[in-house]
């Protein structure tokens, strides 16, 4: 029987890395599989899907890659589901957990072992000033809190006995049948929620669940520096979990537009509009700063429309770098009159003719 060539199934070089092999199995086994097909090619998925198996099997394996670079008989043919060999260790454990990830085998597979409750995702939108200089918010969220009554373990009485569908293991095995084969995972306990014991006595107030619906008043610390649309996490803001841990709450920061300002990077920009004769003959003009604070810069004689003043240290604090900051920049915009009174006219007439 004709050799297969199983690193231009996978599509790879002899010379690649076992790395390089893993990642390229990864890719096709999530192309390829028999769930993602429609009717009309579920069969030639599945014959592809069980040729990169194939393939994985024999170059995964140190000794069995190196018996089919040097010819040796034996992988004409054969799948590691019916031989049973070829995906021993750890390695097909890490790449099945990738799929399940992926939705390949369906929900009861997710990672279900987790201590923490969900986390929280929110919008908190500030003021411009409160982005540039840091503030302090508290918030009020909806979430799931820990009940007072029971402190979210779901007991009335703080009485306990071992849970009769894990054996007090917290943990149960569960399997399922893929194309691999049989597949058992160890799974948390849906009954304890993984601590090997259920109340005797539920808690009134929550009814064992250990949470309760509630608000949640929380104090964020907002740096100074920081920017539109990025994100501060709260650890333990999100919701509870009967006994376990809060989430984590996520906050994306929304800046309001200035009304004179504009952001870029650490620096900022702003328009300041000036009269021909302050151009043409220059002058001191007072103009904001983002601290509020007014100071005067210097106008030289004849500046241009589109000539920019920069005022360093005037910008924005570096984040978590308070002590350091970017610039202002000021960008002169020489004003044209649109409406001019007999003795403007006469003037601008008689500049003229000196031009």
């Amino acid at each position: 029987m004709v050799k297969k060539d199983y690193y231009e199934i996978l599509g790879v070089k002899k010379t690649d890395s076992s790395e390089t092999i893993k990642k390229s199995y990864k890719k096709l086994a999530l192309k390829y599989h028999p769930d993602k097909a429609g009717d009309d090619k579920k069969k030639k998925y599945e014959e592809s899907f069980k040729e990169i198996n194939e393939a994985y099997s024999t170059l995964s394996d140190p000794e069995k890659r190196k018996k089919y670079d040097s010819g040796e008989s034996g992988f004409s043919q054969g799948s590691p589901f019916s031989q049973g060999s070829g995906f021993e260790g750890g390695d097909l454990s890490d790449i099945l957990r990738d799929l399940f990830r992926n939705g390949s085998f369906g929900s009861q597979f997710s990672d279900d072992d987790s201590t923490s409750g969900q986390d929280l995702r929110y919008q908190l939108e500030i003021e411009f000033g409160e982005a540039v200089f840091g503030v302090e918010k508290e918030l009020s969220i909806n979430k799931d809190i820990f009940c007072e009554s029971c402190k979210g373990d779901g007991s009335e009485d703080k009485k306990f006995e071992k849970c009769d569908k894990c054996g007090g293991h917290g943990a149960v095995k569960m399997s399922q049948r893929t194309p691999f084969g049989l597949i058992s995972r160890t799974i948390r306990c849906d009954k304890c929620d993984g601590v090997g014991k259920t109340a005797e006595n539920k808690c009134k107030r929550c009814h064992g669940a250990g949470i309760l619906s509630g608000k949640d008043k929380v104090k964020v610390k907002i740096p100074a520096g920081i920017d539109d649309s990025q994100t501060l996490r709260v650890r333990h803001g999100g919701n509870a979990i009967k006994n376990g841990a809060e989430g984590d709450l996520f906050l994306v920061i929304r800046v309001r537009p200035h009304k004179i300002f504009k952001r870029e990077g650490f620096d900022v920009y702003m328009d300041l509009p000036i009269s021909f004769a302050q151009a043409a003959l220059g002058a001191d003009i007072s103009i904001l700063t983002l601290s509020s604070e007014e100071i005067k810069i210097k106008i030289d004689k004849g500046t241009e429309s589109g000539s920019i003043l920069r005022l360093k240290g005037r910008g924005i604090p570096y984040l978590n770098h308070p002590n350091r900051r970017g610039d202002q920049f000021v960008n002169i915009v020489v004003k044209t009159p649109k409406k001019l009174s007999k003795s403007q006219v006469k003037l601008f007439e008689e500049l003229a003719k000196l031009d």
